[in-house]
């Protein structure tokens, strides 16, 4: 069939469009933490796709129209489902070219539905608005209000962090472009990387988009995605399938999928050492330029900005520990343990002595658990020379998160 801007026209009149969601979903919960609603039109047996829908729709000057429609329909659902999480909805940022922003609809919609804004992130594409002015207000008032901002098809271009910038946003969505066979293209690994330190910069969340293999969703792990969506997890539904048991099914056999996957795949093994080493040489290069007095302040912001080290101390060229065993805040040690004090050797521990010989650097040990907190841990060293000459042996313990 032909679609006309008379067919999609008498769409949004008649309000005729189905909703489906497709989860976004957390590794490490094993759990959906939210739902994007995505939107069709529906004319008599045919159903025609978004492209169509919104491109009609705005060659005959429909769009808001037809995005409040499209919001409409998915809070509605939405709000049938009680065991649903958040809600993630587009909003068609266009329509704010020329217009007033933050008019207060999709706060009036959320609450004719019963939806508190904290359960709704909006997701915006900067890149389609002319007066970024109008946009920040827009941000503004739905953020005042409650909502979370998520900035939808972050890819690569020297204009990316100025978006990031202009909008900071709670959630980042990492475009399909750049997710893509990401495990083998180390062009996209390295732009998927730049949007994720950005982002923890930021403190927003992120989002890798479009997964459809097990070897990109591990890869996105490994580069530090907090959550995910694509085929590979599930395809979009309506709600009387998206909360089955075969549903739920689906998710934890992917779990157990990548559990396996992440074992066996030399690409993950290489990625993780990669990763081990630009922790351990990050703290070795922020030291180096620092005076003894320093040290244990220093290692503090590091441990506090990174969640997955447990502690970190430094040792002299002799073996004896300089610092303080700084550990991490969230971590919870074993009654009757203490931290290794000032001044104790470690002359005999394999993370010293691999690297006093050269044997080794950096040093990563195996996976082992810790005396100190129970937890599986594995220890990452190496060294730098301070301002007299003298070694100094950085030492970190990273948790497996």
């Amino acid at each position: 069939m032909k679609v006309t801007a008379e067919i999609v026209r008498e769409i949004i009149d008649k309000k005729d469009i189905i909703v489906e969601f497709q989860p976004i979903y957390s590794l490490n919960t094993q759990k959906y933490i939210g739902l994007e609603a995505l939107s069709r039109g529906r004319y008599g047996d045919e159903i025609i796709s978004p492209y169509f829908l919104f491109e009609y729709a705005k060659k005959d000057n429909n769009l808001t129209a037809l995005d409040r429609v499209c919001r409409e329909k998915a809070m509605r659902a939405f709000s049938a489902e009680s065991s649903a999480p958040s809600l993630f909805i587009n909003f068609e940022t266009t329509v704010l070219n020329g217009e007033v922003s933050g008019n207060g609809e999709i706060l009036k919609t959320a609450a004719e539905n019963h939806i508190s804004p904290e359960n709704i992130v909006i997701e915006l594409n900067e890149s389609r608005v002319k007066d970024p002015y109008n946009l920040m207000m827009f941000v503004d008032y739905y953020r005042t209000n409650g909502f979370l901002i998520a900035l939808d098809n972050v890819s690569a271009g020297s204009d990316t962090i100025n978006r990031i910038m202009l909008i900071n946003p709670d959630i980042i969505k990492i475009d399909r472009a750049i997710v893509s066979q990401i495990n083998t293209n180390k062009y996209n690994q390295e732009v998927f990387r730049s949007i994720i330190g950005t982002a923890k910069q930021i403190g927003a969340m992120t989002v890798a988009e479009g997964v459809e293999t097990a070897d990109e969703v591990i890869t996105c792990m490994i580069l530090g995605v907090d959550y995910f969506q694509g085929f590979y997890f599930q395809k979009p539904e309506q709600f009387n399938y998206l909360f089955s048991s075969d549903a739920r099914m689906k998710v934890e056999e992917a779990a157990q999928r990548l559990n396996i996957s992440t074992k066996k795949n030399p690409t993950v093994v290489n990625m993780m050492v990669e990763s081990y080493k630009r922790t351990i040489y990050e703290l070795v290069n922020r030291l180096s330029c620092m005076t003894h007095e320093d040290y244990d302040a220093e290692l503090r912001a590091y441990v506090d900005e990174h969640k997955e080290i447990e502690c970190a101390f430094l040792i002299d060229k002799k073996g004896f520990q300089i610092t303080h065993t700084v550990m991490s805040s969230d971590s919870q040690v074993l009654e009757g343990y203490y931290p290794a004090p000032l001044g104790v050797n470690h002359d005999i521990k394999n993370y010293f002595y691999a690297i006093k010989e050269q044997i080794e650097d950096p040093f990563i040990s195996g996976w082992y658990i810790s005396n100190a907190t129970g937890n599986s841990c594995k220890t990452i060293s190496s060294k730098f020379y301070n301002k007299n000459g003298e070694m100094i042996v950085v030492c970190i313990d990273l948790k497996k998160m």
